[in-house]
């Protein structure tokens, strides 16, 4: 996938772009680069592309639907989001996973298999760790860069779509525009686990 300062070739393919220009694709992008003095950024879809493989890993019930590289590589690639995209492309748009099932696998799932108490569920005396979405809109958006690291230097993110609040410890502290400039961050490090 593209990221470029040019909307018609934004989140499309090398591929699909040179064959619109009747060049082979390294040329294109070669081209295309040179064209953008050096500052497109290529995508590369690296693993889990497969995705009849990845709709049976998903659906198994051993599998732990998880994803991260703890932030170590931000500025290439984005992993934030796949919470999201699991409700949005595998459950409502594939059907992979209902509704219910996706969100058990983000959230009771988890904390049943790292042994973390009182979460994951809505039930009396458990913390209050929420999310507010439309199921008909849910997804994470495409990615774009920001530039807010230490010394402006860049970073990828992309936004949460059909999300109009969220909730930790009982306290909102986002809603549909994002993180709330005004909200204290009611969350601490968990260091207790059930055996």
């Amino acid at each position: 996938m593209v990221e470029s300062a040019r909307p018609h070739v934004e989140q499309r393919s090398i591929a699909e772009l040179a064959a619109e220009a009747r060049k082979e694709p390294l040329d294109y992008m070669l081209d295309l680069a040179l064209a953008e003095n050096l500052e497109t950024v290529f995508s590369a879809l690296l693993l889990n592309s497969d995705e009849a493989a990845v709709g049976r890993m998903l659906r198994d019930p051993h599998a732990l639907v998880s994803l991260s590289d703890a932030g170590a590589h931000l500025t290439f690639f984005n992993d934030s989001g796949f919470g999201l995209h699991l409700l949005g492309h595998w459950s409502r748009e594939l059907g992979v996973l209902s509704l219910a099932e996706a969100a058990w696998r983000l959230s009771g799932h988890p904390a049943k298999i790292y042994g973390i108490r009182n979460r994951g569920a809505l039930r009396p005396g458990y913390h209050a760790d929420l999310l507010l979405f439309d199921p008909q809109t849910v997804n994470r958006g495409p990615n774009r860069r920001v530039f807010d690291l230490p010394a402006d230097q860049p970073r990828l993110t992309a936004d949460a779509i059909g999300v109009h609040g969220v909730w930790v410890n009982g306290r909102r502290i986002a809603d549909s525009n994002g993180l709330r400039k005004s909200a204290e961050l009611p969350g601490r490090l968990l260091r207790d686990f059930a055996a």
